[in-house]
């Protein structure tokens, strides 16, 4: 499936603007990451696009989230290692490979990077590491973002913590134009 048919089905199954732009930031994350992996940029670009492609429609049913969208995502045709993506941020059973771990630490990241371009004056841009650490450290700030998920990135995909901020401000930059940051 191509970016501007993905985009097109985010739209289609997403009640919430705000949703589509969350799925947007975490491709921009998921796409720089696969960069510095070496990986298939469009592969892991789709799995963060797609990632919570059914939370309007499931809410807080952590059981049922990620499996809506994954029976949606079949019927679409779409690779099955997104579908997998899709799963394993929402269920560790299925986190069975290097992608399928990042979208977790893509999904967190990316939500404090978002929660974070909104206070500053420039948004994204010159976004610094140093001051996205001070703002993990901030409990009361962006309080949804799940901060194990952040800061575990090393456990999870090898990356240090710096390096994975940088890389995911890089990704964030990406799409910031197209989701307003």
């Amino acid at each position: 499936m191509d970016r501007e048919a993905a985009v097109a089905l985010c739209h289609e199954r997403c009640l919430k603007e705000t949703t589509v732009r969350h799925l947007i930031s975490v491709e921009g994350v998921m796409r720089a990451l696969a960069r510095q992996f070496d990986e298939d940029e469009d592969l892991w670009g789709l799995t963060g696009l797609f990632h919570d492609l059914d939370q309007d429609h499931t809410g807080d049913d952590a059981e049922g989230h990620a499996h809506l969208a994954a029976g949606w995502l079949r019927e679409a045709g779409v690779d099955e290692r997104v579908v997998n993506g899709v799963l394993a941020h929402a269920h560790e059973v299925f986190r069975t490979d290097l992608m399928s771990r990042a979208v977790v630490h893509a999904d967190a990241v990316a939500g404090l990077l978002v929660a974070a371009a909104l206070v500053r004056p420039d948004r994204s841009a010159g976004m610094k590491v140093s001051s996205v650490k001070k703002k993990l450290k901030e409990k009361a700030f962006a309080p949804g973002v799940n901060r194990d998920e952040v800061t575990g990135v090393e456990e999870g995909i090898g990356l240090p913590l710096d390096g994975f901020i940088a890389v995911a401000i890089e990704g964030l930059q990406q799409v910031a134009p197209e989701i307003g940051l």
